[in-house]
């Protein structure tokens, strides 16, 4: 268990990452709000309407999309830090727009922990520098939705172009959206019945290097749709705020 002690959080969300979010923390003080859930929990602050308690100190979305462009403005008035999940949201150009003039003049700390991938420490280390990333994601046709045997190309073209189609599918190309620039990504999404577990597939070109990751992650034992990765790498976000060595 991480043992933060000193923390007092605010949970948006608590489905399947947020239970694990709780079941592997210690917190001081511990908030929810969930519009659709109030499960017993031991030791938790559930909020019946939403609003950022003056003693919190650090605010985790775990819900959707939807809540991040629901909340963000009620958080950005607060001096927490705001780790986001639910990335998909900034897709929206309109609402990534508002969000970052928001921020401009708030006095909250933004997070976005990498989630169900890696690598991008080094893709925010180039930047600056790079030229195109391509985000392959491959799942079984189950995941999209969709019946069909073997494999095929379901979809090809921007973030925001997938965003309208797979909503729930897109975080990974949104976070390197935010990293890289929207008009620098190209999103491809097919469907492969042969595979058991998502494939994530992310090629890089820059001025100082070519890149590729591939992922394969394990789904969660409570929810196949997320994997467990996503938790940990919340958990090490939560880690860094209160660590003297951070990594990445």
């Amino acid at each position: 268990m991480l043992g933060v002690k000193t923390m007092r959080v605010l949970i948006i969300g608590v489905g399947n990452i947020g239970k694990q979010i709780l079941k592997m923390t210690h917190f001081e003080k511990v908030y929810a709000f969930d519009k659709f859930r109030k499960d017993h929990i031991p030791d938790i602050h559930w909020l019946e309407e939403f609003h950022v308690p003056e003693d919190v100190d650090t605010v985790i979305e775990c819900a959707s999309p939807e809540a991040v462009k629901e909340y963000s403005s009620q958080i950005l008035k607060s001096p927490v830090n705001y780790l986001i999940i639910s990335t998909s949201a900034f897709a929206d150009r309109v609402f990534r727009e508002s969000f970052f003039e928001e921020l401009k003049v708030s006095p909250a700390k933004v997070f976005f922990p990498s989630g169900a991938i890696g690598g991008l420490d080094l893709l925010a280390a180039v930047r600056k520098n790079i030229h195109r990333v391509i985000i392959e994601t491959r799942k079984h046709p189950k995941s999209l939705g969709i019946n069909i045997e073997g494999e095929t190309t379901v979809f090809e073209g921007s973030v925001e172009e997938a965003a309208k189609l797979f909503p729930r599918n897109i975080n990974i190309a949104s976070t390197v959206g935010l990293i890289a620039g929207f008009e620098k990504v190209k999103v491809i999404i097919k469907a492969d019945s042969s595979l058991s577990n998502n494939v994530h597939i992310i090629s890089v070109i820059s001025d100082v290097g070519k890149y590729e990751f591939r992922i394969e992650n394990l789904p969660s034992p409570e929810n196949p749709k997320t994997s467990m990765v996503t938790v940990y790498s919340i958990l090490k976000t939560i880690e860094s705020l209160n660590s003297k060595i951070v990594f990445g």
